[in-house]
């Protein structure tokens, strides 16, 4: 299938754009000790109105860090997440990159707090490698829901079913993927950057 084809794709953060060996949980027990069990009732719980910007992820850190055993400050916990669980993949950018060149229109779609949003738009929006990035506690609504991707549309000016044709969303979740096909556009489940060639050549 031609890239060209596409006037707009939108990609994934986690797992396509970044690449992480390990979970956050798994990188903190690792460097200061604190038990992945200890963080599981936060990322299983409050996190999740973080993620859709129904609660401030500074303010619920400052509830629990104190349990978590965390020396520092919120703000040090913060950078320490971002900057650990943040690695670019260097090659899926440069053909991000070509695409560009190529006059498609390239945005970033993820599920994020409004803090790591932020980082994430800093580091790879304004045009650096994406044009902007989309994330859910700007919108409201994780990528598992067609109002997300709705918002997605209304802010790129995708007002009928033939522009949305004309999009492709590229995500390693089936279930991302379901939520953006139930709103007009095209998916693709990411297994790759070789494979990602292969089905655009």
């Amino acid at each position: 299938m031609e890239a060209l084809k596409f006037k707009t794709i939108l990609f994934d953060a986690d797992g396509v754009v970044l690449k992480s060996a390990r979970r956050f949980s798994e990188q903190i027990e690792i460097d200061y000790g604190i038990k992945t069990a200890v963080l599981q009732p936060f990322f299983q719980g409050v996190f999740r109105e973080c993620t859709v910007g129904r609660a401030d992820l500074k303010d619920e850190l400052k509830k629990v860090i104190g349990e978590w055993g965390w020396k520092g400050t919120v703000e040090e916990l913060m950078d320490y997440w971002f900057t650990k669980g943040t690695h670019v993949d260097e090659e899926v950018v440069e053909y991000i990159q070509s695409l560009r060149e190529r006059g498609i229109r390239c945005f970033l779609t993820t599920d994020q707090e409004k803090y790591r949003g932020q980082y994430l738009q800093d580091l790879l929006g304004h045009g650096k490698v994406f044009e902007r990035v989309f994330y859910s506690a700007e919108i409201g609504h994780t990528k598992k829901e067609p109002a997300y991707f709705a918002f997605v549309a209304q802010e790129l000016g995708l007002s009928t079913p033939e522009a949305r044709k004309e999009v492709l969303f590229i995500d390693d979740d089936e279930e991302n993927i379901e939520a953006a096909q139930s709103f007009g556009l095209q998916g693709h489940h990411y297994r790759g950057l070789e494979e990602l060639k292969t089905f655009f050549a």
